[in-house]
């Protein structure tokens, strides 16, 4: 039924949806026509996902489970260690994940995983 939707001719068949576009139709959709590699790909999504300022993910690490589940497979995990709470202000800490978080999208496109935790923890 959902390749009918989309009218799917063969497979693969990769088909890109506008981030946040506000009319969401399935005739909206586009083909992706780029290189059928695995770098090609993702390098296109990765184009993709630039152009759309998505925020790349930071986790807080509170329990082991958050970075045993999330730093899996070939990536580099960076843990940065920032001042406990009553250390410094909430400012502050916002103005260090914000930090973090402006690194993180300066190298999307490498295999990394951000995390952070507080002294402490």
């Amino acid at each position: 039924m959902l390749a009918q939707r989309f009218q799917i001719q063969g497979f693969p068949t990769i088909m890109i949806f506008n981030y946040g576009l506000e009319n969401k139709k399935d005739s909206k959709a586009i083909p992706y026509n780029g290189e059928r590699t695995a770098s090609g790909i993702v390098s296109f999504m990765l184009d993709l996902a630039e152009k759309a300022n998505i925020e790349p993910d930071l986790h807080e690490i509170y329990k082991q489970s958050v970075y045993t589940d999330n730093c899996q497979g070939p990536v580099i995990c960076i843990i940065n260690f920032l001042p406990n709470i009553y250390d410094s202000s909430a400012s502050q800490r916002n103005e260090y994940l914000d930090i973090i978080k402006a690194a993180a999208k300066k190298n999307r496109k490498q295999p990394f995983q951000w995390f952070w935790l507080q002294a402490g923890d």
